[in-house]
């Protein structure tokens, strides 16, 4: 009776002990966090301000909730996004990754983000905050694919150094025709460029709205390109390039951009807001002053808003979208909105982040940063419909040959008008 006693008993300690072992690894495999892969663009003062939100995150709200995010570089918008769709289709992408605005919409309607409708709506979470052009930006066919992350608009650089050699006001033009003053002031008195251009779309996209028109129609089936208004912008750049006031180069050239600006060969030229810091950097480093102004206006001031949204995978377990949807909520929440941009110099996509003491601060010390949050009230969302990537290849193509190698405007934009609408409408 004791031997069946002491038997029973060693059984029952035995038991308790597999019990405690599984006990203990059930409670490590729930202690370990859920790993999230996040893809970014660009590197410079882009990638440590997003490896420091990671950190931040993985301190905080992911130590907390079990969360871990590991983030990577891919290279320029384009590469993410090209590397992102071979990820999917081999079946291993990012649970989390930004895109360009203009392509949201092509990959939501690809089914390779997650729509966010639903969470939105379960947390009660407020769009509202957004500034709505880009808000605009994260739709498709009415649906939500993301949240802006690090939005820009196309503003206008001047190197005030040259303007004030040439007796011009450091503040800057305000319209079509004072811009074409400038440009010629600054090549009859420095023998310099008064603008350095590359021929590209999203500035086309500006100074059609500037005309009182777009690049496409209201509902995205067409193209306005193969109109007089559309002419009459296009013409108005390559005469002042024909007269010798300006440098416009071909799309591929866009890096040379660069190079004028640092060595000083051109008063003016356009550039993403995101390119504040950069600029201010290379003026002190060589020796001159740079300055911010609106897109001079023709009938209207007009901007289109670009840089990046956010976006969730759609191939990723429930748990990891979930995860992946607590990163997305603090990510773009107002303290670190006004984190990302007074680091690089992105547009706050939140009004909040746009009234915060620090941002205030930030506009009166250099107020080259403000320009764009003032011109976003006269700014549109980026074309959503899908084929507007390739078909934004077929008028950039129409562009380098009309601004570039002087071919008839008319011909051009009649062929690409045919081209491009074929494209909206498959």
């Amino acid at each position: 009776m004791a031997r069946s006693l002491e038997i029973r008993g060693a059984r029952v300690f035995l038991a308790a002990i597999v019990l405690a072992l599984l006990g203990a690894q059930a409670l490590a495999a729930q202690a370990k966090p859920i790993e999230l892969n996040y893809w970014y663009a660009y590197s410079g003062v882009v990638q440590e301000t997003n490896e420091t939100l990671i950190k931040n995150f993985n301190e905080t709200v992911g130590k907390q909730k079990g969360i871990h995010v590991t983030g990577a570089t891919q290279g320029t918008y384009s590469d993410v996004q090209q590397k992102v769709q071979a990820a999917t289709i081999a079946g291993n992408p990012p649970n989390v990754f930004v895109l360009e605005m203009g392509v949201t919409g092509m990959l939501g309607m690809n089914g390779i983000t997650e729509q966010l409708d639903s969470r939105v709506a379960a947390d009660k979470f407020d769009l509202s905050d957004f500034q709505q052009a880009l808000v605009k930006s994260c739709k498709y066919d009415g649906k939500l694919y993301g949240l802006p992350f690090m939005p820009s608009n196309l503003i206008l650089y001047m190197n005030t150094t040259l303007l004030k050699q040439a007796g011009l006001d450091p503040a800057g033009p305000k319209t079509w025709d004072d811009f074409a003053r400038y440009c010629k002031t600054i090549k009859e008195k420095t023998g310099l460029y008064g603008l350095t251009l590359a021929s590209n779309i999203w500035f086309l996209e500006g100074i059609l709205l500037e005309s009182g028109t777009s690049v496409l129609s209201d509902d995205e089936k067409s193209t306005n390109i193969n109109t007089k208004m559309a002419y009459d912008a296009v013409k108005f750049f390559r005469d002042l390039k024909d007269a010798g006031y300006i440098r416009i180069m071909a799309s591929a050239d866009s890096a040379k951009l660069m190079s004028d600006v640092t060595n000083q060969k051109a008063g003016m030229w356009f550039y993403t807001t995101a390119g504040i810091t950069t600029f201010m950097g290379m003026g002190k480093n060589a020796g001159f002053s740079v300055n911010t102004a609106f897109m001079p206006k023709q009938v209207s001031y007009g901007t289109s808003a670009g840089g990046s949204n956010i976006v969730i995978s759609s191939k990723g377990t429930k748990q990891e979208k979930d995860a992946a949807w607590e990163f997305l909520k603090w990510v773009t929440a107002t303290e670190q909105t006004v984190f990302v941009s007074s680091k690089t110099g992105y547009m706050p996509s939140r009004k909040t982040a746009i009234e915060s003491p620090t941002m205030k601060a930030l506009y009166t010390a250099l107020p080259q940063f403000k320009v764009a949050i003032d011109q976003m009230a006269y700014a549109d969302g980026r074309p959503m419909n899908p084929a507007y990537t390739e078909a934004s290849f077929v008028i950039t193509s129409a562009l380098d040959a009309v601004w570039v190698n002087g071919q008839n405007i008319e011909k051009e934009f009649a062929e690409a008008q045919k081209a491009v609408d074929k494209l909206l409408r498959e």
